[in-house]
C-alpha cells in the first residue's frame, strides 16, 4: 500500500475516481506568485476547454486562496508543510515535489497524466495529447538541445559540474553517465501514463544525487529528461506555452486579478495580456549579443521596457 502525500478535497462533490482516464495536475506552493499564476493559466485553459473533459487536481499550500476564485470543478489536494518537507526529500529541494505528487497521481488513478508548471498558458486543446498519452507517448515541454550548445548561465555551471564528475551512482547499484552532449529538455510540462512510473522514480533517485553533488535548481530538470529519454518522447510546445523565461509577467498578472475580481471579468480581459507578445522587447534585447546589449544600455539607459498593466 503505498503513502499519500494528501487528501484530496472536491469542490462541488466532484472527485477523481480510479477509473477516471484523463488528469491534468497543477502543484503551487509558497510565494502568492504562483497562486495567481495558476489562475492565469485556468483562465487560458477555459478558453480553449469550456468544459473540461478531463480531471483537474490541484495541490496547494493555499487552497483557501484559489478555492473561491475558480468556478471550475477542480480536486483539490491541500500541502501541509509536514507534506511539504517530506516530498522536498533529504535535500531540501523544492523542485522535488511536483515528482513525488505526479508518482502518486499515478499510484492512486488510472489513465493519461499531464503536469503543468504555473507559468503555462494554453494555446491548444489537449485531447490530442492525453490520446497519444495513452498510446505510450511521453510528453516534455520542449527539447531545448544538446548541453554543449547551450550557452545560459545555470547550462555553464551544469557542464562544469561534469568535467568534475560524469558518472552517478544510484541507490539500486546502476551508474548514471552524463556528458555535455545529454539533450535537456524542458520539464515544464510532463505527460505519462501509469505505465511510466518507473522512469519517475528512476527520476527521483538521480536528482536526489545530482543535488546532493551539487545544489543546482535545474537539478530535476536534469534528472527527468535523462530518465523519460528511455522512452518515446515528445514535446507539448504546440498545445501549451511555458513562459519561465518571463516572470516580469507576474506584475501584470498580480494587477490584473486585483482589478478585475470576479472570473468572468478575467475571462474576458485576460486574452489581451499575452506573454508571447509582452515578452518581445526582452527576447530582442537578449539576442542582441555582448556589444549590442552594452550599446543599448548606454544610449537608451535600459535594457527593455517592461510591460505596465493599464485597464
Amino acid at each position: 500500500m503505498c503513502k499519500l502525500y494528501w487528501a484530496a478535497q472536491p469542490k462541488d462533490g466532484y472527485l477523481c475516481t480510479m477509473n477516471a482516464s484523463y488528469h491534468l495536475i497543477f502543484v503551487a506552493f509558497g510565494h502568492r506568485d504562483y497562486q495567481n499564476e495558476l489562475l492565469w493559466a485556468l483562465l487560458s485553459l477555459a478558453h480553449v476547454h469550456p468544459k473540461p473533459a478531463f480531471h483537474i487536481h490541484i495541490f496547494s499550500d493555499d487552497t483557501a486562496y484559489l478555492q473561491p476564485q475558480l468556478p471550475l470543478k477542480i480536486t483539490y489536494h491541500p500541502l501541509t508543510p509536514e507534506v511539504l518537507t517530506e516530498a522536498k526529500g533529504p535535500n531540501d529541494y523544492p523542485y522535488r515535489v511536483k515528482i513525488k505528487i505526479l508518482q502518486q497521481c499515478l499510484q492512486q488513478y488510472t489513465g493519461a497524466f499531464l503536469y503543468l508548471d504555473t507559468d503555462c498558458i494554453l494555446l491548444q486543446p489537449l485531447t490530442a495529447i492525453f490520446e497519444a498519452i495513452e498510446r505510450g507517448t511521453v510528453f516534455m515541454d520542449t527539447n531545448e538541445g544538446p548541453l554543449h550548445n547551450n550557452k545560459g548561465g545555470i547550462a555553464r555551471k551544469m557542464k562544469k559540474v561534469l568535467r568534475k564528475q560524469s558518472t552517478f551512482p544510484l541507490p539500486n547499484g546502476e551508474i548514471v553517465r552524463l556528458s555535455e552532449a545529454f539533450e535537456v529538455w524542458n520539464s515544464g510540462c510532463i505527460g505519462v501514463s501509469n505505465r511510466h512510473l518507473p522512469l519517475l522514480q528512476r527520476a527521483e533517485a538521480l536528482m536526489d544525487v545530482l543535488y546532493a553533488t551539487y545544489p543546482l535548481f535545474s537539478m530535476e530538470q536534469i534528472a527527468v529528461s535523462e530518465a523519460l529519454q528511455h522512452t518515446a518522447l515528445a514535446e507539448t510546445k504546440n498545445e501549451v506555452h511555458h513562459y519561465w523565461y518571463f516572470k516580469e509577467f507576474r506584475p501584470i498578472i498580480n494587477a490584473l486579478l486585483a482589478y478585475y475580481p470576479h472570473w468572468e471579468q478575467r475571462l474576458e480581459k485576460a486574452p489581451q495580456w499575452d506573454p508571447r507578445l509582452l515578452s518581445e522587447g526582452k527576447r530582442r534585447y537578449k539576442q542582441l549579443g555582448f556589444w549590442g546589449r552594452t550599446y543599448q544600455k548606454i544610449r537608451y539607459g535600459y535594457r527593455w521596457k517592461n510591460p505596465v498593466f493599464r485597464p
